[in-house]
């Protein structure tokens, strides 16, 4: 039987997909293999302050377990109150993923995993975490701004901070008026009827149902929106959020014995470190590096060094992201291809 030339068409376009990441990280590896002198960095790990090292990860970990709260605030509007290990589970689980599948499909697997243990929606779960996403990026937004209007940046690298400062207050309108839509879409419900049909529009009949049932319980989701208290709550835990990441930087860098000055220079560390995650990258290799090695040489740190403290810093990331959900999933006895696989029937609900 021949095949369909449209069938074999897709799986070489999946096939190429596939291989696109592997080549560009072998790449990566093979550009640092001869760029990067090795023999120094390895003279570099006998200068690294382990204790304060020990004490950023654990820290890392600390800040996960506080974006666990920060979510679970938003399920409190609902009058679902969820088991702390499910939530911790799922959210650690979605960093996991996040961390090693450059298309950032954590928050999915955040979505899927509470709605699995708890029996909830997935897309009402995805509502909340699309919700967090909103806020987390509003106020990093809001700092990232309050800091780069200090003015208080290497004079090297003025085009750089101010190209940063262009694109978070570009950023910052988009978010203003779709956190303004989303607040019309669940607080009036007509004109939650109205949205709905017109986004129905170019949908098939056959989809229409499942696609409808899908919307509303996003929905519900974003039902936080109807309580100023819980949004002015959300927004504060963000903002305290990103303070704590902006302070782990602190300490990574001084674990390095990089000291810059005060605090704003780790804030524009982790300002420029957010940003490079927004580019999807395998475990955020290669953005995340480039965003911190141009940071630290505006403060006069050698590339050498800088690419040294960029590895380092995104080492102790790795570990503390990838850990503690791995640790989750062992406990809940979870196989990881199994809750990917579960992922893929999410679709069906569309149907």
């Amino acid at each position: 039987m021949r095949e369909n030339p449209f069938h074999k068409k897709g799986r070489l376009k999946k096939t190429a997909i596939a291989w696109i990441w592997p080549v560009m990280l072998s790449g990566f590896i093979l550009y640092a293999f001869l760029r990067h002198d090795f023999p120094a960095m390895t003279n570099g790990f006998q200068h690294i302050a382990w204790p304060l090292m020990g004490v950023s990860v654990g820290f890392n970990i600390f800040i996960l377990y506080f974006r666990v709260y920060k979510w679970a605030i938003l399920f409190k509007p609902m009058n679902r109150r969820f088991k702390y290990f499910n939530m911790c589970l799922s959210l650690f689980a979605g960093g996991l993923v996040n961390m090693v599948i450059p298309a950032r499909a954590g928050g999915l697997v955040q979505a899927f995993l509470i709605g699995k243990k708890e029996n909830e929606s997935f897309f009402t779960a995805f509502g909340t975490v699309a919700l967090v996403r909103i806020f987390d990026s509003i106020m990093l937004i809001f700092l990232g701004i309050l800091i780069l209007l200090i003015r208080n940046t290497p004079q090297t690298g003025d085009a750089y901070f101010k190209s940063i400062l262009e694109t978070a207050g570009t950023s910052g309108i988009f978010l203003a008026l779709l956190v303004m839509i989303l607040f019309v879409f669940t607080k009036n419900p007509t004109n939650q009827d109205k949205l709905i049909h017109l986004l129905l529009v170019p949908v098939p009949d056959r989809f229409k149902p499942g696609t409808q049932n899908a919307v509303s319980r996003f929905r519900q989701g974003l039902i936080c929106l109807n309580f100023a208290g819980y949004v002015c709550l959300g927004l504060l835990l963000s903002l305290l959020f990103w303070l704590l990441c902006g302070i782990n930087v602190f300490i990574l860098l001084r674990a390095l014995g990089i000291e810059l000055g005060g605090m704003l220079p780790s804030f524009l560390i982790l300002l420029a470190q957010a940003f490079s995650m927004g580019i999807p990258a395998p475990a955020n290799i290669g953005p995340y590096h480039a965003a911190t090695v141009t940071v630290l040489s505006f403060y006069g740190v050698p590339a050498q060094s800088a690419l040294y403290a960029a590895i380092v810093m995104h080492g102790a990331m790795f570990i503390s992201n990838t850990f503690p959900g791995l640790f989750y999933l062992w406990l809940d006895k979870t196989p990881i291809f199994a809750m990917l696989k579960g992922l893929k029937n999410v679709n069906q609900n569309l149907r």
